[in-house]
């Protein structure tokens, strides 16, 4: 606990670690933090351990560990896995997917976080407000109506004049849906809020337009928070399960987290081979969040405190 003889704010301070009491409440919250670890981490350690066993092995054994364990075995699981389930499509579909919503979120709530925060036109705080309400509405309350309206969007019915587009087994809906999001917009508003008034001044004083001032000023100031909210963006519609297996029904426009499911109930498929293909899909968000950890730390500390 050498680190600590600096502390002195927070629950325990250096000379509260000094005494008894501190050192027991010290170490009683460290084993609830490794027990909290243990059971969060063991779950996944266990799913790989179990997709590098043979189908019986499975069955029979009551072993962690698989009997045989090395690097050929798991390389080998990896491909056979592959062959069996045929990602390639899906992967592709969700990399297209997932890109295509990234940009259009990113478009729209940089947007909109810089209006509500820099031009501010009439009315902009009651929108604001409203935006901030859907947050609380819980999302099951949106699926029915939300599916409704896309079957002849924008009117939520059939016209008799055969007016409206249907979108369903489009990934429109699921764009559209996503694109305004009250957090990241709550979110790029306090970005935006924290960049002082007198430099949007200067750069109008200079010459500058309002979307000038937007692309020069705004977006350069804010990149941690474009960036985790990128990160973010990018791993929500990686693992998107719900939307998707509701809207879509074309099995060449499949998502992954879909076909993932659906295999899930194929009764042909082998358990080892099942777990190992919900490795192969969550690589990418493992890899997200291996690269990029500082910045998705970095964004939420950059998110929460007004500068």
């Amino acid at each position: 606990m050498s680190r600590f003889q600096e502390k002195t704010t927070g629950l325990l301070t250096n000379v509260d670690l000094k005494g008894a009491k501190g050192k027991i409440i010290y170490w009683a919250f460290f084993a609830i933090l490794i027990a909290c670890c243990l059971i969060t981490f063991l779950p996944a350690v266990w799913t790989v351990f179990t997709a590098l066993k043979d189908p019986n092995e499975i069955y029979t054994s009551t072993k962690f560990f698989p009997e045989h364990l090395s690097l050929a075995i798991f390389t080998e699981r990896i491909l056979d896995s592959w062959n069996q389930l045929k990602f390639g499509r899906s992967i592709l579909n969700t990399f297209y997917f997932s890109v295509v919503a990234w940009a259009i979120k990113l478009t729209v709530c940089t947007f909109a976080g810089y209006t509500f925060s820099k031009l501010k036109p009439k009315g902009s705080t009651v929108v604001f407000v409203i935006i901030l309400w859907t947050m609380m509405m819980p999302s099951q309350m949106r699926t029915v109506p939300n599916y409704i309206s896309f079957l002849s969007f924008p009117f939520a019915s059939k016209s008799e004049f055969g007016i409206g587009i249907n979108l369903l087994d489009t990934y429109w809906p699921l764009w559209l849906g996503g694109a305004v999001d009250a957090f990241a917009v709550m979110l790029f508003k306090n970005a935006f809020d924290s960049i002082s008034d007198s430099i949007v001044e200067a750069a109008t004083i200079d010459g500058a337009g309002k979307l000038q001032i937007f692309f020069n000023v705004m977006i350069p100031l804010s990149v941690p928070i474009i960036i985790y909210e990128s990160i973010m963006t990018l791993s929500g519609a990686w693992s998107n399960f719900f939307g998707p297996y509701l809207i879509i029904q074309d099995t060449r426009k499949q998502l992954l987290p879909a076909k993932i499911f659906l295999i899930g109930n194929d009764g042909t498929v082998k358990q080892n081979t099942y777990l190992m293909g919900l490795i192969i899909a969550s690589m990418p968000q493992l890899l997200i969040f291996a690269f990029f950890k500082k910045y998705i730390m970095g964004g939420i500390n950059v998110g929460g405190v007004k500068g």
